[in-house]
């Protein structure tokens, strides 16, 4: 039975880290390594960590010396996992019961070494059921044509499941405001084999008011620009034979700018 490390970083999650390290608990898949890396929230956020980490013998607490930021903070966990895989749950979401086993089952039978499944975006009491990708075997190379071009796969860090060596030389990069994970999801991706996708909503993405996603400025939009670019520039360098559409997430920027 393989060690599953599951990463979460936490800032300002006083209300929410609870029912997400529960939600983790109750997972009917048992070898789990739960990493909390505290980002410094200066409220009872930490309290409330220590608490779980005393409460549950495979949750991690990890304390960060100052606010350092979400890359920096995943980053930190990703040292610490010692698990086989590794999972990114964030703060104020959660895992439905059978979630991990699940994927888990589709990692031994499929042989891959990503596994990425639907979510569900919770809006308290009007849950949003996005479509999902069908299930689906590819190698590396189609997933990130994929990806490239928004079928079926995505950016996000969370809603997969990834074979730890897709992270051994990767790492999120610090001192970027946002779209860290268009920066670095990719890389995990070519370091990978064999990457499967399922259609089942394992993953609740929880909608609160204020977060990156639902606060866009200028800025924030110029910089999910330039992520593309920089992911677009590395792969080039990667593949150059290839040819990867980006002209899709191109159009979608530049419209939010306009």
């Amino acid at each position: 039975n393989k060690k599953v490390s599951i990463v979460i970083p936490v800032y300002k999650a006083a209300d929410t880290i609870t029912r997400c390290v529960k939600s983790l608990e109750k997972n009917t898949y048992k070898n789990l390594q739960i990493i909390l890396v505290e980002d410094c929230s200066g409220d009872q956020t930490i309290n409330i960590c220590k608490k779980l980490a005393n409460t549950y013998d495979n949750v991690l607490c990890i304390e960060n010396d100052q606010n350092h930021g979400v890359s920096y903070t995943r980053n930190r966990a990703l040292d610490k996992a010692h698990g086989d895989y590794v999972m990114f749950v964030d703060s104020d979401d959660f895992l439905a019961r059978r979630a991990i086993e699940r994927m888990m089952d589709v990692v031994q039978r499929e042989h891959c070494d990503i596994v990425a499944c639907g979510y569900v975006m919770d809006f308290g009491l009007f849950p949003l059921f996005r479509k999902v990708a069908p299930k689906k075997t590819m190698t590396s190379l189609e997933a990130l044509h994929n990806m490239v071009s928004n079928k079926g796969v995505n950016n996000y860090p969370w809603a997969k499941l990834f074979s730890k060596k897709c992270f051994d030389n990767v790492r999120f990069p610090s001192g970027t405001r946002g779209f860290e994970d268009t920066r670095t999801i990719f890389k995990a991706f070519h370091n990978a084999k064999k990457v499967c996708t399922i259609p089942n909503r394992y993953y609740h993405y929880v909608q609160r008011r204020g977060s990156l996603t639902n606060h866009m400025d200028l800025d924030t939009v110029y910089d999910m620009r330039k992520a593309y670019e920089y992911q677009e520039a590395y792969l080039h360098k990667l593949y150059p034979d290839e040819k990867f559409s980006f002209d899709s997430n191109y159009y979608n920027s530049d419209m939010v700018i306009l």
